[in-house]
């Protein structure tokens, strides 16, 4: 990391700041240069002694965000936000002290973008999902958050160069799959763009060099061509008495590249790496330019898009046409008045300059969408659920559907009929029993289409399934419907959890009925962290053994061993197969979630990878003649007749044979292995003494 001495420091922050003083004034006045000279002062001593990778001073990234901040004509408490924006996470400064100096408004500005404390999470994944969410949940308070943490990723994308190769693609891939839709969702077009486009850089820096350079080349074989295109354009309406700015624009890399992966198509067969923009008085003129260059050029069929008619969901409107010109070259054309212009470009920007602290107020598509975030978010049950149901929402395209009495409902491209449901309200998608779509009845995960009617019909007897979780797209409907069956599951495990101990403790020969109260005074001592609902749900779910809270119930020291009576016992028994466990020995003992007793010897290898921390010492009486499964291994004479009498013997005793198996060892000797069923361990240990003292049988063992 270079170092650099004081002169240069001063140099290069003076620079930076006087840049940015300077468009504060100009765009602001005077007036806002206080607040402005106060946030640089108190940013730059706090950051004095830190660095960038770089090299450079750290002050100079809160300046350059702040910048940009200005040059987006947002209000200096924003800009000063932006000089402190990095000050809590960075600096002993806190919260407090913002407040005090510069006011609650940019308080909460700062908080809002600033990263949550690592050591508190598993993993830097868990950690940006935190915060990310704590950042869109600051958005719907105050829209300005998110636009500075834009301001604050788009620096760091231009400055990407000075990381190592593995963060610059990390860095990247979260900026592609986050930041870059979520500039598109909001309308910040430039922004956008600027953000595909260096993150494609460092995903596929081979790619990007050589799109570079045949856009380069085919620029320069093109641009006569255009020119004659729009001396053509312009001429035809001046005829018609329509006058248009005009404004001629190169694709940037990524969206080019994006165009080739859809069509499938390499770089030579691209027709529209170029677009024309004409911008005119209003919404009477862009359909009257759009009728005079369809006389003049023939439109190709199925491209004309009506943005004006039925906007985007970030508001964006514009008539897009594809025009075929002169020797066969394709040209996209895009129409719209200045307003439409201001709002295509700088989206969420432009609504909240006009409407300030109505913003939202003012722009129910925004806040539409802030709603559907904040549902979400409540819906979901982690940050990195509510990051993962957020990106499906960040669907750059969205199809547009009605409801019959003509509402317009956006969905995110692919959205089936159960999506618009959960669009509509949660309630109506819980509940989604039947559809029909442009009059005709159709499937719940019918995929919908631009202009579909949709109409739902709901019967409250109707439930989310696991299977709707395959019908649905749109992070809306994911969240909701993991929320219903999670709900529904945490009350089934809260009644199994009751159940559970309910049954052990009659099992264990009290009569005793689990209350809340009980539960607290075990809580209180064993488990402070949880209520009681709780502690019931983690008993249901198998999180906390059943027997070990039915010992604290009842007030039975951990290393006692807890008699169990069959015949009080409704649990299903389950004895494991490898180490056949049998009444009337010290067992280890555990209840799962299902119902079942499971059974181990404390040697069995199965309790190991388990854990002996699941299990309790328990004692089973056999008071009920129930018949366990007991594996023993016999080493016998090799001789006519010997396994008739092996099998003759256990057959006297009373003891059924379950399976039995000879296998040859040697000349003189043979290997028997039998499964048995007995009623207890007294059973088969006299079993084997009876055997073992017979003259043809070498050695008998349990197996």
């Amino acid at each position: 990391m270079t170092t650099l001495d004081y002169g240069i420091y001063q140099d290069l922050v003076n620079k930076k700041k006087q840049i940015l003083f300077d468009k504060v004034e100009a765009k602001l006045g005077k007036k806002s240069l206080a607040l402005i000279t106060l946030a640089f002062e108190v940013s730059s001593r706090s950051h004095f002694k830190q660095t960038r990778k770089s090299g450079e001073p750290y002050i100079t990234h809160p300046t350059e965000v702040a910048t940009i901040i200005c040059d987006w004509n947002l209000d200096e408490q924003t800009i000063a936000s932006a000089l402190l924006h990095d000050i809590i996470e960075d600096t002993e400064l806190t919260k407090v002290d913002v407040e005090q100096m510069f006011g609650k408004s940019v308080a909460e500005l700062v908080d809002g973008v600033t990263k949550l404390e690592k050591i508190h999470f598993e993993s830097e994944e868990i950690a940006h999902a935190e915060y990310f969410q704590k950042v869109v949940l600051a958005m719907s308070k105050d829209i300005r958050v998110i636009l500075i943490k834009l301001a604050d990723r788009l620096h760091n994308m231009l400055t990407l160069g000075n990381m190592k190769a593995a963060k610059q693609k990390r860095i990247a891939l979260e900026t592609m799959e986050i930041y870059v839709p979520l500039a598109n969702k909001i309308g910040l077009h430039k922004v956008h763009l600027q953000l595909a486009d260096e993150s494609f850089k460092y995903l596929h820096p081979y790619r990007y060099q050589v799109l570079s350079k045949a856009v380069n080349e085919s620029q320069k074989k093109r641009l006569p061509l255009v020119e004659v295109i729009l001396h053509n354009i312009r001429s035809s309406l001046k005829s018609n008495g329509v006058s248009a700015q005009f404004v001629y624009r190169q694709r940037t890399i990524y969206n080019l590249y994006r165009r080739m992966q859809r069509r499938r198509q390499s770089f030579d067969r691209i027709y529209d790496i170029f677009e024309i923009k004409l911008v005119v008085e209003n919404i009477r003129d862009c359909y009257l330019v759009l009728g005079v260059l369809h006389s003049l050029y023939r439109p190709l069929p199925g491209k004309f898009k009506d943005y004006i008619a039925i906007p985007k969901s970030n508001g964006y409107q514009s008539l897009h046409s594809t025009l075929m010109g002169p020797h066969g070259t394709p040209i996209q054309l895009h129409i719209r008045t200045a307003a439409m212009e201001d709002v295509a470009e700088n989206g969420i920007i432009s609504h909240w300059i006009k409407k300030g602290d109505n913003f939202l107020a003012n722009n129910p598509a925004t806040n539409v969408w802030i709603s559907n975030i904040l549902d979400i978010q409540s819906s979901s049950f982690s940050a990195n659920e509510f990051l993962s149901n957020l990106k499906q929402d960040l669907s750059p395209s969205d199809i547009y559907t009605f409801t019959p009495k003509g509402k317009i409902i956006l969905l995110p491209n692919g959205s089936t009929a159960l999506d618009f449901a959960y669009y509509i309200h949660s309630d109506i998608g819980n509940h989604c029993e039947s559809v029909r779509i442009n009059q005709y009845p159709a499937k719940l995960d019918t995929k919908l289409q631009n202009g579909d009617i949709v109409e739902i019909f709901t019967n409250e007897t109707v439930e989310p399934s696991d299977d709707w979780l395959q019908m649905v797209i749109s992070g809306k409907a994911i969240s909701k419907i993991k929320h219903y069956l999670k709900e529904q599951k945490y009350d089934d495990d809260v009644s199994n959890g009751i159940k559970l101990i309910n049954q052990s403790l009659s099992m264990l020969g009290s009569d005793t009925k689990v209350t809340d109260k009980m539960l607290k005074k075990i809580i209180d001592k064993y488990y402070p962290k949880l209520d009681v609902p709780a502690l019931e749900h983690a008993i249901g779910n198998g999180n906390i053994p059943t027997l070990t809270v039915t010992k604290q119930i009842l007030e039975i020291p951990f290393g006692e061993t807890l008699p169990i009576y069959l015949s009080k016992c409704t649990f299903t028994i389950n004895p494991d197969a490898l180490c056949s466990p049998l009444p009337d020995e010290t067992l280890l003992g555990s209840i799962t979630k299902y119902g079942e007793l499971i059974l181990h010897k404390p040697n069995c290898k199965n309790v190991r990878s388990i854990g002996l921390d699941k299990f309790s010492l328990i004692h089973i009486i056999n008071d009920i003649g129930k018949q366990f499964s007991v594996r023993l291994k016999a080493s016998i004479l090799n001789e006519p007749g010997t396994f008739s009498k092996f099998a003759h013997l256990i057959s006297e005793s009373g003891i059924n044979i379950l399976e039995l198996n000879q296998e040859y060892k040697s000349a003189e000797t043979a290997l028997i292995t039998a499964t048995l069923s007995v009623k207890d361990l007294p059973q088969a240990e006299n079993l084997v003494l009876n055997l073992s003292g017979t003259d043809f049988i070498q050695k008998i063992n349990f197996l």
